[in-house]
């Protein structure tokens, strides 16, 4: 009796120390793969028998689960294989690693005692490149040395695991080993993930809380003197216009990013600003995101001054701009800017450039500009507590490059296309309404006399409202130039006849004015004004 329970003492104890070598190679094996070999830890179970690391030193990217058991029968370790198998794709998700191997390495004392071999994989180097793999490889631990030295070959670590010989330790001291390695990897894990936390927080939102605050006085500024939706008051207060920016008002290329055109346009780009910018700058820092900023709305507003005669404004480019300092963080940390906001930037991004091109009224050039010119300028200025490297020298001169091209082409433009003449009838026609004429006066002017107009239709419209300023300015000898002009264009157009009626009649050429207005009422029969007239001038012959 008692030289069976010596014995039955004796397996105890020695499937304890097996049980201590088990857990303490394992955590060795870790360690190493960890804090050696820069693998980075996804996931420690409760019991600290499981975990899981992502390798993602090189292509082929793959997920390595660790896990410390034993499986008395081969069906046990077919359905743990199985539930692996399963979890693997929800972490393949969560890492955005769909396409990675899946090694699945098992640490044991014992292996099961019916045949097993037909469900797990040797440890041997396979042929590099592959993709989506799922492989389980049980190591007896007493098999460890020689089965690691294949798998060390085939992950490419720079050394193999050094495993201390426990023979010459005691038990105690290999409990304090154990902890310590426990401990130095989750030590490893929690300093890896206040880095990459930090790389989100280096700086506050301060800047991007001015800008706000800047652009929201502005734009009830300008809407107290006038209409954000108006295009005399957009170009009054510095909006991107090609022609006046080629006579010499170049800070129209800044000015253009503080206004916005109508309450929706502020609504939208402030909730751009204060998402994006806010990221930006906790990302990159207050003095970083100030440049960044200021290039991006710049070579935005160059883009545009080269490919968009239309009047723009707004932050857009400089927002924009956000996008490319996203993307630069992307392609230094694309592991985590893909497990955290990366393809939700990236969605984004292709949705507001598709609407762009989409909408005829979006300044695409503006967007596709500034996103070049965020990251450029984001490569210029680098990441916080980074190297600085000479891509920063390059990107400097890319960037001079850029913004030079952009705005030589821009100021060799002429400002004749059917745009420009659109926007010259535009703003007349606004200073008509102001009752303004003396400055409606030049822009119609312009607008009749560019070679390049939109139709008949609106060129002619121009040369009418050219004349109805000439009137009231008392140039009837002119006014009667521009609708005469205005009919010839347009020989049904019964406005011009009937003002050229009334420009007749002033000069005292009655006959001249009857004929006119006799076109006009033959044109629009059922107008009282021009049947009065007509009935005036036939009373006066």
């Amino acid at each position: 009796m008692q030289a069976g329970n010596h014995e039955h003492v004796l397996r105890e104890e020695g499937l304890k120390m097996d049980r201590n070598e088990l857990s303490i190679r394992f955590w060795e094996s870790i360690h190493h793969l960890v804090n050696r070999e820069g693998m980075r830890v996804v996931y420690i179970s409760n019991n600290n028998e499981e975990v899981w690391l992502e390798d993602d030193r090189k292509k082929p990217y793959q997920i390595i689960k660790l896990t410390q058991r034993d499986f008395d029968w081969s069906n046990h370790l077919r359905r743990s294989i199985a539930r692996t198998f399963e979890y693997s794709k929800e972490i393949s998700k969560k890492l955005n690693l769909r396409q990675a191997n899946v090694v699945n390495v098992i640490l044991s004392i014992h292996t099961p005692v019916d045949d097993y071999e037909s469900i797990v994989q040797k440890a041997l180097p396979l042929t590099a490149g592959g993709k989506n793999q799922f492989r389980t490889i049980l190591i007896p631990i007493k098999e460890l040395q020689d089965k690691m030295f294949p798998l060390a070959t085939e992950w490419d670590l720079s050394e193999m695991p050094r495993y201390i010989n426990l023979d010459y330790i005691d038990e105690d001291r290999q409990d304090e080993l154990l902890v310590s390695l426990k401990q130095s990897v989750k030590q490893s894990l929690k300093k890896r993930e206040e880095k990459e936390r930090n790389l989100f927080l280096h700086g506050k939102p301060l800047f991007t809380f001015l800008l706000l605050g800047i652009i929201l006085a502005i734009f009830a500024f300008v809407e107290m003197r006038g209409s954000t939706t108006s295009t005399v008051t957009l170009i009054e207060f510095g909006a991107k216009f090609d022609p006046l920016i080629l006579e010499g008002e170049w800070w129209r290329l800044f000015n253009a990013m503080f206004l916005h055109i109508g309450f929706l346009h502020l609504f939208m780009n402030s909730l751009a600003l204060f998402y994006l910018g806010g990221a930006v700058e906790r990302i990159f820092g207050t003095g970083r995101f100030v440049i960044i900023y200021f290039i991006a709305g710049f070579i935005g507003s160059a883009s545009s001054f080269m490919f968009n005669d239309n009047v723009s404004a707004g932050a857009s480019g400089a927002i924009f701009g956000c996008f490319g300092a996203l993307l630069y963080f992307g392609v230094n940390h694309k592991r985590l800017f893909f497990r955290t906001m990366g393809m939700n930037v990236i969605v984004i991004l292709i949705i507001n450039l598709g609407f762009g091109f989409l909408v005829p009224m979006v300044d695409n050039g503006a967007h596709i500009g500034g996103l070049i010119g965020g990251f450029l300028a984001s490569a210029i200025v680098g990441l916080p507590k980074h190297k600085k490297n000479i891509f920063q020298a390059i990107s400097l001169v890319v960037t001079i490059i850029t913004a030079t091209i952009l705005l030589w082409i821009g100021y060799q433009q002429e400002t004749d296309s059917e745009q420009i003449s659109m926007i010259y009838y535009q703003v007349g026609q606004e200073y008509i309404e102001a009752e303004n004429y003396e400055k409606a006066l030049p822009y119609l002017e312009m607008g009749v006399s560019n070679e390049n107009q939109p139709d008949k239709e609106s060129e002619a419209n121009g040369h009418f409202l050219l004349s109805y300023v000439m009137i009231k300015l008392d140039d009837y000898e002119n006014a009667e130039k521009q609708l005469l002009l205005a009919i010839e264009l347009i020989p049904t157009f019964h406005e011009a006849y009937y003002n050229l009626a009334l420009v007749y009649s002033e000069n005292g050429q009655i006959n001249e004015a009857l004929e006119m207005v006799e076109k006009a009422v033959e044109l629009n029969p059922d107008n009282e004004d021009y049947q009065n007239l007509q009935d005036e001038l036939k009373q006066l012959l």
